[in-house]
């Protein structure tokens, strides 16, 4: 996805689903809907609500599932489109008892941890973030957002996205290359997940000297902060 040009941080960069831990996501009720589901040992359960909020405001993708323990069916993602769109009207509250009425819960195990990055000291602001990988459940196709913060989605493979990155034709961020140099290491999906659930995540937290366009070809620092390189000096 394309942040907008007007965003405060890294306007235009190309970038994955997401967003920042909200109050709601740290209500107990999510332990009991998803009770005896067991999660990552590394990982606090408001992270993986988070992630999967996220996704299903930002692209539409709702990584759930019901009763049986099977994916969420296509046309329930359709019937929750009400629900999707007051979650991004800035009411991530109801996402709780609207999954719950539902009949869902997340699907915290299809998700596989990959990456951990927390930005340099120094820059206006900090971000510490996880990444995590996931198959598009069956059925379902990705729907944008409303104008905001992101402004174009599509899908990519990780190869053409860092070759792109490499002609200055867009702008990825360390964390978003890293992560797709990780995928383009993997012909497929299953490849992907697997290694991704066999590797211990790694916190990375770069000095500001090492972001630089040696390193990250194609990246400028100013384009990050949203305005001219020499500011930051």
């Amino acid at each position: 996805m394309t942040r907008s040009a007007t965003s405060s941080f890294a306007p235009r960069a190309v970038v994955f689903p997401g967003g920042s831990v909200d109050a709601a996501d740290l209500e107990p009720g999510w332990a009991q809907l998803a009770a005896g589901v067991a999660l990552h040992p590394e990982l606090e359960r408001h992270l993986l609500v988070t992630a999967v909020r996220e996704t299903f405001e930002e692209c539409g993708v709702l990584l759930a599932r019901d009763a049986a323990e099977q994916a969420c069916p296509p046309h329930l993602v359709a019937e929750l489109a009400p629900l999707r769109r007051r979650i991004q009207g800035g009411d991530p509250e109801r996402f709780l008892p609207g999954l719950s009425a539902a009949g869902l819960r997340p699907g915290w195990e299809d998700l596989a941890y990959c990456a951990h990055w927390v930005t340099p000291e120094g820059l206006p602001r900090i971000f510490d973030t996880r990444f995590f990988l996931a198959a598009l459940p069956a059925g379902q196709a990705p729907s944008q957002d409303a104008p905001g913060e992101l402004v174009s989605m599509r899908w990519v493979r990780p190869r053409a996205a860092l070759g792109e990155a490499l002609q200055g034709e867009t702008l990825l961020l360390p964390p978003t290359r890293a992560v797709l140099e990780l995928l383009a290491d993997h012909p497929t999906v299953a490849e992907a997940l697997l290694t991704a659930r066999a590797v211990r995540v790694q916190r990375v937290q770069p000095k500001l000297e090492e972001i630089t366009s040696s390193r990250y070809p194609g990246l400028d620092t100013g384009a990050i902060l949203g305005r001219a390189t020499e500011t930051n000096k």
